[in-house]
C-alpha cells in the first residue's frame, strides 16, 4: 500500500510563540474595552439642591429625581476612569417648602417650554478621591460649559459622588424671579449641591 503523500508543514516556533503573545494581547485589549465600557445608572438617594437667596432670607429647591447614565471604569475602591456621563432632572420636580416659590421659580426657569435641567460631561480627571468634571450645563435651552469639582466613595458596588457648583441666573440668560410686588428679589447667583448615587 502506497502512503498518502501530505504537503503539511509543521509552523515554526518561533511564529507560534508570536501567534500566542498577540493572541493574548488581543484579549487583554479587549478586556480593557470592555472594562472601560462599564455602565452605571442612578441609584435610590441621588438628589440635586438648588440653594438662593433674597433681600429677605434664604431659600432651598431639592429634587430626588435625578437620571444619570454614565461609563465608569472602578478598581476595588477606586474610579481609574470616566469616559462618559449625562444627568437631568425635570425641572418641576424641584420642591421648596413654598408652594409660591415653586411656581415663580418655574416661571423664571420656563418650564414650560424648557422641561429639564441637563449636564453632559466632555471631560473628568480623577486623582485620588477627586473628580474634575468638564461638561455642558444646559438650563432652559442655554448651555454654559462648567468644571464641576467633587469626591466619591465606592462601597458595596455603588458610587457615591458629592460636588457643589455656583452658577448665576444672568449665566443662562434668565432674569432671577420676584415676590409680592417685587418687595422680595431673589439674588443672581446659585448653588447647585450634587449628590449622585449610580449603580452598575
Amino acid at each position: 500500500m502506497k502512503r498518502l503523500s501530505t504537503n503539511t508543514r509543521k509552523t515554526p516556533a518561533y511564529l507560534t510563540r508570536i501567534l500566542t503573545v498577540l493572541i493574548i494581547l488581543g484579549i487583554s485589549a479587549t478586556s480593557k474595552n470592555v472594562m472601560a465600557q462599564t455602565a452605571y445608572h442612578e441609584a435610590e438617594g441621588s438628589q440635586i439642591t438648588v440653594n438662593g437667596s433674597s433681600n429677605i432670607h434664604d431659600w432651598t429647591m431639592t429634587s430626588k429625581t435625578v437620571n444619570c447614565d454614565a461609563s465608569i471604569v472602578v478598581k476595588g475602591d477606586q474610579i481609574s476612569d470616566i469616559s462618559a456621563l449625562a444627568a437631568s432632572i425635570t425641572v418641576t420636580t424641584l420642591k421648596s417648602k413654598d408652594k409660591s416659590l415653586d411656581s415663580r421659580a418655574y416661571k423664571a426657569l420656563e418650564a414650560e417650554k424648557f422641561k429639564t435641567i441637563n449636564f453632559k460631561l466632555t471631560d473628568a480627571a480623577v486623582s485620588g478621591k477627586t473628580i474634575k468634571a468638564t461638561g455642558n450645563l444646559t438650563i432652559a435651552g442655554n448651555t454654559v460649559p462648567v468644571t464641576i469639582v467633587s469626591t466619591y466613595t465606592v462601597s458595596g458596588g455603588v458610587i457615591s459622588i458629592k460636588g457643589t457648583q455656583k452658577i448665576k441666573f444672568s449665566q443662562f440668560k434668565l432674569k432671577a424671579p420676584s415676590f409680592m410686588l417685587g418687595a422680595m428679589k431673589v439674588t443672581d447667583d446659585l448653588t447647585i449641591d450634587i449628590q449622585l448615587k449610580l449603580k452598575g
